[in-house]
């Protein structure tokens, strides 16, 4: 019965990979929904400054990758009254089907950290991680880009969205060679003291994206 448990598990996969791809899709979608919407000039220039990606109104980027970055913060961690850009949206605009409705879920409940590459399937289009920040092991998360370039032991900074049956990337990372890690958290603690946020969440992102400049390995991401 080996076989029948191969075929199973084989199919399984696929249908996950194919659902993954169909959340992509629409999540990219959902993105400039909201930009679109609910994203405030002021909010927005105001995330870039806290970043570090802005001196005055004029941004400071030094690719379109950045303005990526840039747009995942300002959408999903700076708050105006204790509500990001996303939960804003959720709030007036809402969903338009189910799907839509459980990606906005998610993308409320995503989280940043420092993550180690444990393993990577190529098959699965998966990676296995450990938390680094919160000291938890065994996180997989589908990602067809990340899978094909990423190598094992590498440290990423990444935002996981969280589903039912899979957890996927937000799109950004910033990458660090394993051997930096007792550095990074030490640099880390020493950053976040200067961030002007009450929210780790802030301190964390804008700490590791500082990181990225001083310490990361350039990569193009998609």
């Amino acid at each position: 019965m080996n076989w029948l448990k191969k075929l199973f598990s084989e199919k399984t996969t696929k249908g996950i990979i194919e659902e993954y791809k169909e959340y992509r899709k629409i999540s990219k979608e959902l993105n400039h929904k909201i930009i679109d919407t609910c994203l405030d000039p002021d909010v927005f220039i105001k995330a870039a400054r806290l970043l570090g990606a802005a001196r005055g109104d004029t941004l400071i980027l030094d690719n379109e990758d950045e303005l990526n970055i840039l747009m995942d913060f300002a959408l999903r961690e700076y708050k105006v009254n204790k509500q990001n850009t996303v939960e804003i949206y959720r709030e007036k605009i809402g969903w338009e089907n189910d799907i839509e409705k459980e990606i906005l879920d998610a993308f409320i409940s995503s989280y940043t950290s420092l993550f180690k590459i444990i393993s990577i399937s190529r098959a699965e289009k998966s990676l296995i991680l450990e938390d680094i920040l919160n000291k938890k092991g065994d996180i997989k998360i589908i990602d067809l880009s990340l899978s094909k370039t990423a190598v094992p032991g590498f440290l990423v900074f990444i935002r996981i969205i969280p589903f039912k049956d899979f957890n996927m990337s937000a799109g950004i990372l910033f990458a660090f060679y394993g051997e930096l890690e007792k550095y990074l958290l030490k640099k880390y603690k020493l950053l976040s003291k200067k961030v002007k946020s009450d929210s780790d969440s802030v301190k964390r992102f804008v700490s590791f994206y500082k990181l990225s400049k001083t310490d990361g390995i350039e990569v193009r991401y998609s």
